[in-house]
């Protein structure tokens, strides 16, 4: 190539002048362009097709057709310059008037030449420009598609980050690829931690392991999934929340991954048990009320008779309790009721059952134990309701209580028929003279 040098083309290259306003206006998307590092002749078809001469590469816009007339020698530095200069969206072609081995066309294209033409007459070179043009027409569609869905991306985050309703994506290997404000916010954590992070970076082990495993069985199951569950916020704080979650697919039913919602539950749950509290207690004692007991003596039965094991029931009723309200007033019958409650539950033991029947009477139930058992434990608890009630309670008027105890066998009566055998036991405890136990026969 005549008069064309490495150090003629660097220096045109490297020796660039600040872009003036008539550059930057010229500078057109998919640009025609011919580098003059040379006094290479432009070809024809390329001055017919509108090539625009360059000396420099400074003003050569996005998406141009670059024609770059080099010489062999130093072909492969020439090239790696070029492209360092033009980045990745110019089309670069390599012009030399010098036959290359094939050896040559396959290494300029590695070091970053999108063609090659050697010693080419105009209908070659014609053909290059047709096969440019249609690689700049696919970038540039690719350009415009990238760049729609960037929109759309945008858009919809803008959309999801407005939202207070905590939400995220997953791909199918658990990583987190999304995610909105309120989720980050929600977790205490940083968007840059949650993003590419697994639910094991973002959670314990325990309560990860959880999310994992739901997560498997919605890629199992596919559609919706709905569950409550627990969420460890960053400052160690447990939260209650329901998760939406369904599967993400495309229009060929290929998965992509997960996409939640997380709804906080957790006023709700600490309403729900207080009024699970509220049912199951007596808003007197706070003892359970007769419902529950029923229920829990239900669990027992059943247990008993499936491993064949000894259930026993006593009824418990305070001593001259209408004495007590006459003399100390109802309210101090409050107190007292109260204070039995306490005494009898504390004295009961573990596993063993105390709720409050009505007025002032008491049931309880002792899973597992054998009447013999049984009967020193509700002795104990009216030897403590004596004890307690003389020394902290009253004065003028000591509280006791009487107790009727029965054994209960599942297999061969109901609970009503042990509870009335132990009813019957604490009328005969009552007319011995109270404050005693009495067991039915």
């Amino acid at each position: 190539m005549r008069g064309t040098s490495r150090e003629g083309l660097g220096d045109r290259v490297h020796k660039a002048e600040k872009t003036s306003d008539e550059d930057m206006r010229g500078r057109q998307r998919g640009d025609l362009l011919w580098i003059a590092a040379s006094d290479r002749i432009v070809p024809s078809v390329l001055l017919q097709a509108g090539v625009t001469v360059r000396h420099d590469v400074a003003t050569i816009g996005d998406r141009a057709i670059v024609f770059a007339p080099l010489a062999q020698e130093g072909l492969g530095a020439q090239i790696r310059d070029l492209r360092r200069l033009l980045g990745d969206r110019a089309y670069l072609i390599v012009v030399t008037e010098e036959e290359l081995a094939p050896r040559w066309f396959e290494r300029a294209l590695e070091l970053g030449a999108d063609d090659v033409l050697a010693n080419a007459g105009d209908a070659e070179i014609a053909r290059c420009l047709s096969r440019a043009r249609r690689a700049i027409t696919r970038a540039r569609h690719a350009d415009d598609e990238i760049g729609h869905v960037s929109l759309e991306r945008d858009y919809l985050q803008a959309c999801i980050d407005h939202l207070p309703t905590p939400i995220f994506f997953k791909n199918v290997d658990g990583i987190y690829v999304g995610c909105n404000r309120a989720f980050a916010e929600y977790l205490g954590l940083s968007l840059e931690t949650i993003l590419g992070a697994s639910v094991y970076e973002v959670a314990p082990e325990e309560i990860a392991r959880r999310y994992q495993e739901a997560d498997e069985a919605l890629f199992e199951s596919g559609g919706v999934q709905v569950y409550e569950s627990r969420v460890c916020r960053s400052v160690g704080e447990v939260r209650f929340v329901e998760f939406q979650k369904a599967v993400i697919k495309s229009r060929n039913e290929d998965v992509y991954g997960i996409a939640g919602a997380i709804l906080d539950i957790t006023d709700r749950k600490r309403l729900e048990a207080q009024l699970i509290e509220a049912a199951e207690r007596d808003p007197l004692t706070n003892a359970y009320n007769r419902r529950k007991f029923f229920q829990l003596a239900q669990d027992a039965a059943e247990w008993a008779r499936s491993e064949a094991k000894p259930v026993s029931v006593a009824v418990i009723d305070v001593d001259q309790f209408k004495l007590i309200n006459d003399r100390l007033g109802h309210s101090e019958g409050d107190k007292v009721l109260c204070a039995v409650s306490q005494v009898i539950e504390a004295a009961s033991g573990e596993g063993n059952i105390v709720a409050r029947a009505g007025g002032e009477e008491f049931y309880a139930l002792f899973p597992g134990m054998t009447l013999e058992s049984a009967a020193a434990v509700a002795d104990a608890m009216r030897g403590e309701v004596e004890r307690f009630c003389r020394l902290d309670v009253l004065s003028s008027v000591a509280g006791t209580v009487s107790i009727g105890l029965a054994e209960f066998d599942p297999g061969s009566e109901s609970l009503d028929e042990a509870l009335q055998r132990a009813d019957s036991a604490l009328y005969v405890a009552k007319r011995e003279g109270r404050n005693r136990l009495r067991i039915a026969v």
